[in-house]
């Protein structure tokens, strides 16, 4: 993680350094996933400024803080940040357990009685066995929110509904960091 930070009528001293550090960690460990903090301490008559920018992949969180002393506008930004951040992760768990619409499911898993694995029709000198089937119930989803949701998860792809075009679409990481994104044209 990156973490750059400035003083704007306001000289950084070792203390303020020390404590600029500190509270970047505490964000670290709450989002792992920072690519840069930015932080800008300005200093006006009897009040001092902290902003706090906190980018990732895909999201960015901003805080203000104006207060009376300079450690306690660091500390009030950082709160802001982790609360933005608690929110976010919330929101994103939350999408993935809201109960999905019956007909979705339906749809999804037309053959949902069938537990056995399934053969496919491959060429003779190789038979296949599907071993396992793995049955999932999604809401519909934007392409955005599912990249959000891939992003959040630990797997390498994601099938979701797409809410728009209400078909089944397939989202999965390549290997520069970017998403691929498959949707079915029936004719």
């Amino acid at each position: 993680m990156k973490v750059t930070y400035s003083g704007h009528n306001l000289k950084i001293t070792d203390d303020l350094h020390a404590h600029i550090l500190k509270r970047a960690d505490k964000i670290e460990t709450r989002f792992g996933g920072m690519h840069e903090l930015n932080i800008v301490l300005k200093a006006e008559k009897h009040r001092f400024d902290a902003e706090m920018i906190v980018t990732a992949p895909r999201v960015s969180f901003y805080a203000k803080s104006h207060t009376d002393e300079v450690v306690s506008a660091i500390d009030s930004a950082a709160d802001k940040i982790v609360s933005q951040i608690r929110r976010y992760r919330d929101r994103v768990k939350d999408r993935r357990n809201i109960a999905p619409h019956r007909e979705v499911v339906a749809r999804l898993n037309p053959n949902s009685e069938e537990e056995e694995p399934l053969e496919v029709d491959v060429p003779e000198e190789t038979p296949a066995i599907v071993a396992t089937q793995e049955k999932f119930a999604s809401k519909p989803l934007t392409v955005a929110e599912a990249a959000t949701e891939l992003q959040a998860s630990n797997t390498g792809f994601l099938l979701f509904l797409n809410a728009e075009t209400r078909q089944v679409n397939l989202l999965y990481e390549m290997a520069q960091g970017t998403y691929g994104w498959v949707e079915p044209l029936f004719a």
